[in-house]
């Protein structure tokens, strides 16, 4: 009896030590939907927020995977030490899968009748500035945010580099989409923030398909030769060793922080 006692002891030890090593190692993030527009977004605050201060923002943008909170808790996790509020909206222009599937996407059919009559590039572009607002007003976050978006994620990028740079303190695309969506067919912003606003194209070096001589890295190109010819000075790329198809948040927002004049 005493070491069926002893047993179970041990046993509910580790079991305790499991879940508190899980607690440790799955970001905290809340689903929220914008005031004034139907688009969601998860949101992560750091761990040392306080409303003290102004916090720098870090949009991710999701793929064509449509994970939305799992991107969330991957740039989370990797911010856990970083001064960064990170946001994942949930937005529609990363492709055409899972539309109005209850599994994919947590809208009602009112919010999908209104993105078939709007378009879903109006409805993210708008969408995102409103969760931006809330994410400032909520969480005391700075003026000027930074965006990155992996794979189709990077046609929501593009569209507000183009469109908003004045809203931005830096881009990076990661293995971006480039289709011109969102962007053929409007007019470019000639904001002077353009000039100087930092650009930055990531891709791993194992990447088949969206690296160095894969089929979609032109992509990328097209994208940076766009800009460069519509006034954006401040564009470069940077090629992750050892790393294949992903989204990098280590890497981004490393890049993010060397951006940044304060810790």
């Amino acid at each position: 009896m005493r070491k069926l006692i002893l047993l179970l002891a041990v046993l509910t030890s580790c079991i305790a030590i499991f879940g508190a090593v899980r607690a440790q190692g799955a970001a905290t993030v809340e689903r929220k939907t914008a005031i004034g527009h139907p688009m969601q977004y998860y949101v992560s605050r750091p761990a040392n927020w306080t409303r003290d201060r102004k916090w720098p923002i870090v949009i991710a943008v999701e793929a064509a995977e449509k994970e939305f909170k799992l991107n969330a808790e991957r740039f989370a996790k990797a911010g856990k030490d970083l001064p960064f509020i990170i946001v994942v909206p949930i937005n529609v222009t990363n492709g055409n899968a899972g539309q109005r599937d209850p599994k994919v996407y947590p809208y009602g059919n009112d919010v999908w009748d209104r993105i078939d009559k709007e378009g879903v590039c109006d409805f993210d572009e708008d969408g995102l500035q409103h969760v931006v607002k809330d994410v400032r007003a909520a969480y005391n976050g700075e003026d000027r945010i930074y965006l990155t978006g992996f794979e189709a994620g990077a046609h929501l990028v593009w569209a507000t580099v183009f469109h908003r740079p004045e809203l931005l303190a830096a881009a990076a695309p990661v293995a971006g989409n480039y289709r011109g969506r969102c962007v053929d067919g409007q007019p470019f912003s000639g904001h002077s923030a353009r000039v100087s606003l930092p650009i930055r194209g990531f891709v791993a070096s194992l990447d088949e398909g969206f690296g160095p001589g894969g089929r979609v890295y032109g992509q990328w190109q097209d994208a940076r030769k766009l800009a460069m010819d519509n006034g954006f000075g401040n564009i470069g790329e940077t090629i992750v060793p050892g790393k294949g198809h992903a989204p990098l948040p280590d890497e981004v927002l490393a890049y993010f922080m060397s951006l940044r004049k304060v810790p």
